[in-house]
């Protein structure tokens, strides 16, 4: 019988495990991050065929697109997109 083992953790235990995680992950564990009540799952992407071309960019805004586009920073002086 296979037994999927699950692994839970917080986002601070998640920051300090990360490459442990993604190791886990890509040996069939499930892996649960929780951070601030909501619960967010690690999973595999499998890997694209090779006949079929993949894009680096899976969804643009359209104001990215046009080039209408700048940052600005918020109260704490963190970065943030904004579209003009």
């Amino acid at each position: 019988m296979y037994t999927v083992h699950m692994m839970r953790l917080n986002a601070t235990e998640a920051r300090q495990e990360f490459f442990r995680l993604l190791d886990a992950v890509e040996q069939g564990e499930s892996v649960i991050v929780e951070r601030k009540g909501v619960r967010f799952q690690l999973a595999l992407v499998p890997a694209a065929s090779a006949s079929a071309p993949t894009s680096p960019v899976a969804v643009c805004d359209p104001e990215v697109l046009s080039g209408e586009w700048t940052w600005k920073s918020d109260e704490d002086g963190n970065l943030q997109f904004r579209g003009r």
